[in-house]
């Protein structure tokens, strides 16, 4: 698959005059709704013989400008192009976005962006797709404007799950909650944070239970306080294990901190990066007594852990 951006200059590499089918919008996750959009992008472009091609925004759209609506990142752009890939796309481009391109309007974008920059003999949207200044436009100003530019429009249906519309801000809101077990059941996969190991407190090493403290990635959503069942992706081996997300009460510690303890796993960590994917939410943040309480408890975590991973 091809990546392209600002810095990547974007050529349609089949007939130039046959175009490409295009998907458009942030995929943020790319969940279950977007992986029907994309079936259906890559089915209309080898019905026309055309190449298939994802036009995203290189950052979420409500990050550019700060503010109160800013949202947390769920996926890297590196992995959301591996799983564009795996579900048979042939490209994808990272558009900029800044004050000028949020000022376009709706006809501007049409001409200058689907059908002139990205030459789309057919544009593929969901149905809360919106676009142009202040996002003036959904998916039937979008079909207007294609009759008049050149270009067709498929608008994909939300998709539904027990009873829930699949969405980002469903994904989100599952995260937040801790319910990271039923994240894959909308995203179709678990979530994953990456990260990089670095020298912490050393707590877990003074009871008894060596952990790798981690460095998340800047702005990505974390799961509420507690201690999850996870698998960590650590020198492109899976290692399973058991995180805890807090502050570590019992030791009066008032800073937030991600540590995870690998099982049956010895050696140097410090520096790699890694991915740690939630599995299950074991149980909350507790303040034991002693230390020695804490032990005890981490060690029913481990258990339980372990039962939750048997078939991971």
């Amino acid at each position: 698959m091809k990546i392209y951006g600002n810095s990547y200059p974007y050529e349609i590499y089949v007939r130039p005059d046959r175009g490409a089918a295009v998907g458009l919008g942030n995929f943020d996750g790319v969940h279950i709704g977007h992986a029907a959009l994309v079936k259906r992008l890559t089915e209309e472009a080898s019905a026309r013989g055309i190449p298939s091609l994802i036009y995203t925004f290189e950052k979420h759209p409500m990050n550019v400008f700060g503010g109160e609506k800013t949202v947390k990142l769920i996926m890297t752009n590196a992995r959301k192009s591996e799983i564009m890939e795996e579900l048979g796309v042939d490209g994808i481009f990272f558009e900029g976005f800044d004050r000028e391109y949020a000022s376009m309007d709706c006809e501007t974008f049409a001409r200058d962006i689907v059908k002139g920059k990205l030459g789309a003999a057919v544009a593929v949207v969901g149905s809360n797709y919106s676009f142009g200044k202040g996002g003036a436009g959904g998916p039937e100003t979008l079909r207007r404007l294609g009759k008049k530019y050149g270009f067709d429009v498929v608008e994909i249906k939300p998709v539904e799950i027990r009873g829930n519309v699949v969405s980002s801000t469903l994904l989100r809101e599952l995260i937040s909650e801790g319910k990271v077990d039923e994240y894959p059941v909308y995203a179709g996969r678990p979530y994953t944070i990456p990260g990089r190991v670095r020298h912490g407190r050393e707590v877990g090493r003074s009871i008894g239970f060596r952990t790798a403290n981690i460095i998340p990635k800047r702005g990505f959503a974390i799961p509420p306080d507690g201690v999850y069942a996870t698998v960590t992706k650590i020198r492109e081996t899976l290692r399973k294990g058991v995180t805890n997300i807090g502050k570590n009460p019992t030791f009066g510690e008032n800073r937030r901190s991600i540590e995870t303890h690998l099982f049956d796993v010895s050696g140097d960590f410090y520096g790699s990066v890694i991915e740690v994917t939630f599995v299950k939410r074991l149980r909350g943040e507790i303040k034991f007594v002693s230390a020695e309480k804490l032990s005890e408890q981490i060690a029913r975590d481990r258990e339980n852990a372990e039962k939750v991973l048997e078939n991971v």
